[in-house]
């Protein structure tokens, strides 16, 4: 994938800032009618859903798009479970990008982005995003922020910037899509509330959205503030947001159906967590890694990237922190190879060639056809 247009994004984001800031109230809308008929090609909302559908046609050849086909039926599964009557309206696109986000257009099409998927500890955290995006669907409330971009006399600059103009392909042009429709507060209560209600209503935990919420503000809580990316995008982080979710939540199932969440994902993690770290936002993910390492089902592969990340930035204490992850990674289940080679480098930047040669033996036993074997040999002569 290139994160090119990840840096176009962010400059497309600000130039609608203000766009957004400048924009009217407008009359609450009634709700979708599940399987309404045509709209009039004439109408606000005809136009927006037929520009929708234009950028859902230039996703679909899109590279970033996550093509593992029982990961993207298990999604639209779920996903029909919680719209219910509008489950024929609504498509999801798995988009391999390391941010926490999802995106409902009102033409049906539903982005999710792998780094949501790496943040979610189990189904019923998930269907609460997926019941959340949903919310916004059935409200219309994307229709609400086109008809007060619309009220103002910057429409062009939006159109412009959502066009495609001066972007880095289809994906950037939904990015900013993304954030030309970034929703009010009041529109994310009410598809938190949408969201917790489907919780409900299909059995599962809902106090679970609080607990995820409660995760990624930790992590918004460290971000450097001078980055410009952030792993949340059109979604508020807030301490009230989690509060709100904990105290509407009635606890009256316990159910959480971790293992079909996890079967679902487990061999896409690993791609996802070298996604995580090559963002730089070393900080936030040393928060998240940590979450990681306390769950059963991402101990071992969380402490080693956890160890990657360490070695990486190298900052004064890293490489001890990266050494004992190593061996927390070399002591789980079936432990990566590449443990042993983190491991001897960074007991060699701490001066230990011995236990840096043993180490690397041991990479090279584990790894015959490593890539990287002429390379490791020469540390060991």
């Amino acid at each position: 994938m290139s994160w090119r247009w990840l840096a176009a994004l962010s400059r497309a984001s600000l130039l609608l800032g203000w766009v957004l800031l400048s924009a009217c109230a407008t009359a609450p809308l009634e709700r979708v009618t599940p399987a309404a008929p045509p709209l009039d090609s004439a109408s606000d909302e005809a136009g927006l859903i037929m520009q929708m559908d234009r950028y859902e046609t230039d996703l679909r050849n899109s590279a970033t798009l996550v093509r593992d086909a029982a990961l993207n039926r298990y999604l639209a599964e779920l996903t029909c479970k919680l719209a219910g009557d509008y489950c024929s309206e609504i498509r999801v696109y798995l988009v391999r990008e390391p941010y926490f986000n999802a995106q409902m257009a009102p033409n049906g099409m539903l982005i999710v982005w792998t780094g949501l998927l790496l943040r979610v500890e189990d189904e019923a955290q998930l269907a609460f995003v997926l019941g959340h995006e949903v919310g916004h669907y059935v409200e219309r409330h994307s229709l609400a922020r086109w008809r007060k971009l619309k009220s103002t006399s910057n429409l062009a600059l939006a159109l412009q910037v959502l066009g495609g103009g001066g972007l880095v392909g289809a994906a950037a042009s939904l990015g900013a899509y993304g954030t030309l429709f970034a929703f009010s507060r009041d529109q994310e209560r009410a598809a938190d509330t949408y969201g917790l209600q489907r919780l409900r209503e299909l059995g599962y935990d809902d106090r679970r959205a609080a607990a995820l919420w409660s995760a990624v503000w930790d992590e918004e809580q460290v971000r450097d503030r001078q980055l410009l990316s952030s792993i949340f995008s059109t979604h508020p982080a807030s301490a009230e947001r989690r509060d709100r979710l904990a105290g509407q939540a009635t606890g009256t199932s316990t159910t959480r159906a971790s293992a079909l969440f996890w079967q679902a994902v487990n061999t896409l993690r690993n791609s996802w967590l070298d996604d995580e770290i090559g963002r730089r936002h070393y900080a936030q993910s040393e928060v998240l890694l940590r979450r990681l390492r306390s769950l059963p089902h991402a101990q071992s592969e969380a402490a080693y990237y956890s160890a990657e990340m360490y070695r990486r930035r190298a900052r004064s204490g890293d490489f001890e922190r990266a050494i004992g992850a190593y061996r927390e990674a070399i002591a789980g289940v079936d432990p990566p190879a590449l443990a042993w080679r983190g491991l001897g480098l960074s007991l060699r930047q701490l001066g230990r060639s011995v236990d840096a040669q043993l180490a690397w033996r041991e990479y090279l036993a584990r790894a015959p056809d490593a890539t990287d074997r002429a390379l490791i040999e020469s540390y060991l002569q």
